[in-house]
């Protein structure tokens, strides 16, 4: 490669190129993008039994669980469409003087661990209600994002997690509840980012200026020709 111009620019076109590269070399290692898991549920207030299908008799409820999701992230760190599991209410009459009923919603996730280490595994309990009475028992769930942290042998990360949807309670019907993450980052550790160390700012310079020096001299040579 040909650098050609006064002396000030080519300082400043060695600086930007070795900042570039060094840029280049932290932002090489991929992000988490895929997330797998299960979902297990259990009716009653407080209730901490989680099966994969969970039935109440009063409401004529049963939750069937998945064994296993899979969902890959876009670039922005976002999935959607998550199938968490089905909701389905029998034929039976609810009386109009039911009381609430209360549901817990367990979802554990998988991270595949990337480069290094072991998968993380990670558990988030949602929470959902039924107010009760006769008609639809439909299932209200706490849609707010709820925050997830995770670390494993390659670096650490975070996103955010959320049922968007509250399934509807009929008679005879079928509901499937889905979920959604959003803003999923994760920071490799050194050691996965680049062999070699990343130099700092100041050798950066340092190293510019050389190159930069040498290159000036050079170019002074061919001005006295």
């Amino acid at each position: 490669m040909v650098i050609r111009g006064s002396a000030p620019t080519v300082v400043r076109t060695v600086l930007m190129i070795a900042i570039v590269t060094a840029m280049a070399r932290q932002v090489s290692a991929s992000p988490i993008t895929e997330i797998q898991g299960s979902t297990q549920g259990c009716f009653g207030t407080g209730c901490g039994a989680f099966v994969d299908v969970a039935t109440d008799a009063t409401y004529g409820l049963t939750f069937t669980g998945v064994g296993s999701f899979d969902a890959f992230t876009d670039s922005s760190g976002s999935a959607t469409g998550m199938n968490l599991g089905t909701f389905s209410r029998d034929n039976d009459n609810v009386p109009d003087s039911t009381p609430p009923l209360d549901f817990s919603l367990a979802v554990t996730f998988t991270l595949p661990a990337g480069t290094a280490g072991n998968p993380s595994t990670l558990l988030a309990i949602i929470q959902a209600k039924n107010s009760g009475g006769g008609g639809p028992l439909d299932i209200d769930f706490d849609n707010t994002w709820q925050l997830v942290t995770f670390s494993n042998g390659s670096g650490t990360g975070s996103f955010e997690f959320a049922v968007l949807d509250d399934p509807r309670g009929n008679k005879n019907g079928e509901y499937d509840i889905f979920g959604a993450v959003r803003n999923l980052t994760f920071g490799p550790t050194s050691e996965d980012i680049t062999p070699a160390a990343i130099p700092e700012p100041a050798t950066l310079i340092l190293l510019g200026t050389g190159l930069a020096g040498t290159i000036r001299r050079r170019w002074m040579q061919s001005k006295t020709r």
